[in-house]
């Protein structure tokens, strides 16, 4: 009942977007983190600031896998895009 309303209103794509942002730091590790200045997600795009162009470039090339390990995390396909800013 309570997962029906949750579904209802859309909440559960909220959270399950909000434990994605939080995944980040846990599926890129320490070194991408150093350079790491924000993250959200709305709408199923997460949006990453980073504050090296050269990290920024490399996880560009490794978009599609980087998407596919922060869904595998959440349990569901819950990213579609991200941008790096």
């Amino acid at each position: 009942m309570v997962l029906e309303v949750l579904k209802e209103n859309g909440t559960s794509k909220h959270m399950l977007e909000h434990r994605a942002q939080t995944l980040w730091h846990t599926v890129m590790g320490p070194t991408v983190n150093k350079a790491t200045t924000s993250v959200r997600v709305r709408d199923g795009i997460m949006y990453v600031g980073l504050n090296s162009s050269v990290v920024r470039n490399e996880l560009f090339h490794l978009k599609g896998r980087i998407i596919a390990a922060i869904n595998k995390a959440t349990g569901q396909d819950v990213i579609t895009d991200i941008r790096f800013l």
